[in-house]
């Protein structure tokens, strides 16, 4: 299993790209990018210039806020400056973000995450002189390119965890990204199982389709410091942009009564009532974070069910002074790559 490093974007571009070569060092496999306080594709192309092994995305485009052709050509360009190490994560947002902050209707999010997965797939295969012609339900395209997107295509993974989304992306992505709050146990026997049988569905041999999963992680040597702050990374899902994916994982891996607390403390304000009901089963199921070497346990755990655990340094000083905050956090990658 591989590990990656998923910065949110609330950090200057500056600090992440310090962040990122010292991480290219410590043995992650992998820099991603969270379109959320930033656009994803000014940091990662600095982390680009400054790395030269690691893998690089956004995790996750919203599908919604560029066409097929916008988002194509951009990752075909990316991937050529980068060396080929582009993996792109691509998903269809949620209500909010689409209707309220962009206004955009978010409507036939099925059928057009379909088609927006496959337009790309193919724009990645698409050779000048060739020509890619395509009618569907939402989109349409007829398209010659002039920049040739090279010989290996990149691979296009679709953010799901709902059971209709997850059919879409085990049928026709080349891997399925998973969220935060993913037991090791509940892609055991719950979401591996169903991407399975829908890939099977359609003719895919289940073993191609590569899985990514991101963790909430908090080292430190204060056990109950990291723990909080996992504690309060969970409460933050819940405002002041509902979250409904982690609402759905949390209520399917048990955690209900803990949700209907989150949901009705955490955008009234009442933080310390929210972190105090989130109880230990789930802070040790749903996260990584603990001492050292309770985290480099954790991460075990999740071998041979991801082909990548993505970690998101939840530390609250891990904005502010990157460098020093992420010491612990990379000495966790260096033991586990040895």
């Amino acid at each position: 299993m591989k590990l990656g490093l998923l910065f949110t974007g609330a950090s200057s571009i500056t600090e992440i790209v310090s962040v990122g070569r010292r991480a290219e060092l410590a043995g992650f496999s992998s820099l991603y990018m969270v379109e959320a306080y930033r656009s994803a594709w000014v940091p990662l192309m600095a982390l680009a210039n400054a790395t030269s092994r690691v893998r690089l995305g956004p995790y996750v485009l919203n599908g919604y806020a560029r066409s097929p052709l916008l988002a194509g050509m951009a990752a075909v360009d990316f991937n050529e400056f980068s060396g080929g190490r582009l993996l792109l994560g691509v998903g269809g947002g949620n209500r909010i973000i689409n209707e309220q902050w962009q206004g955009i209707p978010h409507a036939r999010v099925l059928s057009k995450m379909t088609e927006y997965v496959s337009l790309l797939r193919q724009i990645a295969r698409t050779h000048p002189g060739d020509r890619l012609d395509f009618t569907g339900k939402v989109h349409r395209m007829q398209w010659s390119p002039v920049t040739d997107p090279g010989p290996r295509p990149f691979p296009v993974y679709l953010a799901a965890i709902f059971p209709k989304m997850l059919k879409v992306a085990a049928q026709i992505a080349d891997g399925i990204a998973g969220g935060a709050t993913l037991s090791a146990d509940y892609l055991r026997s719950e979401a591996r199982p169903a991407a399975a049988r829908y890939a099977a569905e359609a003719g895919r041999v289940s073993d191609n389709l590569r899985w990514t999963a991101v963790a909430f992680t908090a080292v430190d040597a204060d056990r109950e410091r990291a723990r909080r702050a996992a504690r309060a990374a969970l409460c933050h899902l819940f405002a002041p942009l509902p979250h409904p994916y982690y609402e759905f994982t949390m209520r399917e891996q048990g955690f209900g009564a803990t949700v209907d607390t989150l949901v009705a403390a955490v955008p009234s304000g009442n933080m310390d009532a929210a972190i105090d009901a989130i109880p230990d089963e789930l802070i040790d199921r749903l996260t990584i974070a603990g001492t050292p070497a309770e985290c480099h346990a954790r991460l075990r755990a999740y071998d041979g069910l991801v082909d990548e655990l993505i970690l998101c340094n939840v530390l609250p000083d891990a904005t502010p002074n990157q460098p020093d905050a992420y010491a612990a956090f990379l000495d966790l990658a260096r033991e586990a790559a040895a």
